[in-house]
Parts: C-alpha cells; sequence; structure tokens
C-alpha cells in the first residue's frame, strides 16, 4: 500500500515537475516572418514556471514589421496540439510543448508551423454584399472550413481554429472529417453560432446543409436537460472580484463556461512622433487587462467538449495569465472557478431535485430586468425566459482568414 502511494506521488511530481520559460521579448520580422533569432528569450531558474506543460505564443503585426513572443506555462495541450501551428490566421503562432525548458526557439523548430491537411471551403460573405448561394460558387483553400449561421459567412480558416481550445476537446486531429459546431453567448450582443469542418470531399460549409445540421444537433439537441449558465462581459483595468455577477444575466446551454485573461498584449512607438506612418521603431508590452466572460454553450454532443480548466501562467508565483472552464451544472459558471477558491456561495435544497455542491447560486442574482431570490434556483429556472434576444456575430472563435 505504501509502496503504490509513493508510485502514485512520483507520477504526480513528475508530471507537475516541468519548467517552462516565462519571458516576453519583440523584434523585427524578416520578410513578414518572425525572426527566431532576435525573437528568443529565456527565463532565469528563480523566473521560471512549473506547469504540465509549456507554451510560446508569437504575434505578428505586418504594418508595423514587428513580432511579439509570449512565454509560460500550460496546464493541458489545448486540443491536443505540440509543435507549433496558426492559430486560425497567419499573423499568430502558438507553440506547445511537454519538456524541462522545451519553450525555446531551438526545440520548436523556429516557430514554423507544421503542416496539415487542406480542404475545399465554401467562402463568402453576406454583409459584404454576396449571394452565399448553394452551389458554393466561390472556393477558397484552407485547413478547415468555417461557417457563420448568425452574420452568414462562409470561408477558411488556417492552422488550428479556437473552437476545440474553448471546448477543451482532447485531440482535435481525431475529429478530422468530422464537424464541431457550437451556440455560444455570453451577452446579447456577443453570441458565435456556426461550426468548423474538415470533411475531405470538400464544401463541407455549404450553408444550407450546415444549417440544418446545427439546428437538429445543436440548437435543439437535449432541450428537456438544459442547464442555467451566468451571461456576464466585464472589462477592467484592474482587478475585480464576484461583485460584478450583481449585473449577471442569465442563459441556457447544455454547459456553462467562464474566462478570464489578466493582460493584453500590446504594441507601443518606441519614440513619440506626430504622425503615424513616421514611426518606424516599435516596442512590444504586456499590460494589465482584465476581462471575463461567462456564459452558456451548446454544442453537437458530449464528445465535442470536455469539462474542466485550462490554465496559462507565468513567473515562479504561478501568475494567472488566462484561465477558461466549462462545467456542467446549474450556475456552476461562478467567478470561483476562475479564482482557483472553494466555492463561497450558501448551499440552498431544491425539492425533488438532487444537488452537487457546484450547483447552487451564491446570494442574490442581479438580472438586467428583474432580482431572483437565488434561495429557490427554480424561480430562475422558470423566470428567465424571456431575458434574451439574440444579438450581433461573434467571431472570436469561428475566425477565419
Amino acid at each position: 500500500m505504501i509502496l503504490h502511494y509513493l508510485l502514485l506521488l512520483a507520477a504526480v511530481s513528475s508530471v507537475l515537475s516541468i519548467k517552462c520559460h516565462s519571458c516576453l521579448t519583440y523584434c523585427k520580422t524578416l520578410n513578414g516572418k518572425v525572426d527566431p533569432v532576435n525573437c528568443d528569450c529565456k527565463s532565469p531558474p528563480n523566473e521560471q514556471c512549473t506547469a504540465n506543460a509549456c507554451f510560446a505564443k508569437v504575434e505578428l503585426f505586418a504594418d508595423e514589421a514587428t513580432a511579439i513572443v509570449q512565454k509560460g506555462c500550460i496546464s493541458d495541450f489545448p486540443a491536443g496540439q505540440r509543435g507549433c501551428q496558426y492559430a486560425s490566421n497567419k499573423d499568430t503562432i502558438h507553440c506547445f510543448c511537454d519538456q524541462d525548458q522545451c519553450n525555446t526557439r531551438h526545440k520548436l523548430g523556429s516557430y514554423i508551423p507544421e503542416h496539415l491537411p487542406l480542404v475545399k471551403c465554401c467562402d463568402c460573405t453576406s454583409r459584404h454584399g454576396e449571394d452565399c448561394d448553394s452551389e458554393c460558387s466561390k472556393p477558397c483553400t484552407g485547413n478547415y472550413c468555417v461557417v457563420d449561421f448568425d452574420g452568414k459567412e462562409q470561408g477558411c480558416g488556417v492552422g488550428y481554429p479556437r473552437l476545440p481550445s474553448f471546448l477543451r476537446v482532447d485531440d482535435y486531429m481525431d475529429y478530422e472529417g468530422d464537424y464541431l459546431c457550437t451556440r455560444y453567448e455570453s451577452s446579447a450582443s456577443n453570441v458565435m453560432n456556426g461550426c468548423v469542418c474538415t470533411h475531405p470531399s470538400g464544401m463541407c460549409n455549404e450553408f444550407n446543409k450546415t444549417f440544418n445540421y446545427q439546428k437538429k444537433h445543436v440548437i435543439e439537441r437535449k432541450n428537456e436537460n438544459l442547464h442555467y449558465c451566468y451571461a456576464l462581459m466585464h472589462k477592467a483595468y484592474k482587478p475585480f472580484g464576484q461583485e460584478v455577477f450583481k449585473k449577471s444575466s442569465t442563459c441556457e446551454g447544455h454547459y456553462c463556461f467562464i474566462s478570464l485573461t489578466t493582460s493584453e498584449i500590446v504594441l507601443e512607438s518606441a519614440d513619440f512622433k506626430h504622425n503615424y506612418e513616421d514611426h518606424d521603431e516599435f516596442v512590444g508590452a504586456a499590460r494589465p487587462r482584465f476581462e471575463l466572460q461567462a456564459g452558456c454553450v451548446k454544442v453537437n454532443g458530449e464528445d465535442k467538449v470536455q469539462t474542466g480548466c485550462t490554465v496559462e501562467t507565468q513567473g515562479n508565483n504561478s501568475e494567472i495569465l488566462a484561465k477558461h472552464c466549462i462545467c456542467d451544472s446549474h450556475l456552476c459558471n461562478f467567478h470561483h472557478l476562475v479564482r482557483g477558491t472553494e466555492d463561497p456561495r450558501p448551499k440552498a435544497a431544491v425539492p425533488g431535485v438532487k444537488q452537487t455542491t457546484s450547483q447552487l447560486n451564491p446570494v442574490r442574482l442581479y438580472t438586467t430586468n428583474k432580482e431572483i431570490d437565488e434561495n429557490d434556483i427554480l424561480s430562475v429556472m422558470n423566470g428567465v425566459g424571456n431575458f434574451w434576444k439574440l444579438g450581433a456575430l461573434l467571431l472570436t472563435l469561428l475566425t477565419c482568414v
């Protein structure tokens, strides 16, 4: 028994003992691409972070001919990605590895994205006045196809789409030839409703076909067994607490989510000049910027999503850069998930309903047009049907080139 415990402890320790460089640097680009020699940084041992995996992220700013590289730790591989790959467009490259101090240019192949299979897709943007017909008269070629139903857009993406990371799938490549479809919202104006696909026959994002698939397998799937979730967007330049949930509303989904980022990458001029076109030297930096999103998710199957949290950290004190969680019980997407603390909310019994410790709401839930007493969770489940009017498109997760 003791030997079994020691072996288990050793296994856990080995998983959590990976050291990663934690730093940020910038440089001039070479022919529009990152300069791997001048855009590489290393941190001394006392400034390195510890986690299950390391990352290096490259942002290219074409107009300013500048690249920024940020390095740190991550709790798991997003969508199973190892190595370097474009993150839905050619201006962003994400690299991941799982060996000690592996997030250097030498071990990451100079940040060169790996090759992925190509597919043909329909390419159309109705917002530009195009008629997105069912014949796919305007094709494009990319690593995946994308369709947005609210904005009536079709197109191609490069590298890995962001949606698999958002859904926390184990391995995006397991879904090659399949659909990943979702409807997500965190506010009435922050709604994403669409699919990514990689069917080798091509044109898998044909509008009418995918719309019917989305309606059956996402919108109408398991409507009798949905969860109520907090719906909230909040941005600030200073840290905030759970008090921001006083302005939250609610929405329904198969799952709830909550995401927090604590900084943003910015590009600043190295000197002061009146005219923008006169600036030729730029500085990359990370600035405090706190953004929280919470909402609900509908998805085309339980095998297309995984509950839990993905965390990015930096420094030897494991300072959180970003944390994204998906959960599957009523109002589970509260502030404690991204803070990594115990749920502060008092438990309330619901007659006839078996509760888990994460299913109940804290105090009182404030919404846009009424206040609900959360001592009775059924008042939420029965009283929020008219809170939402669907809003405009958000392409964050379905980014296409």
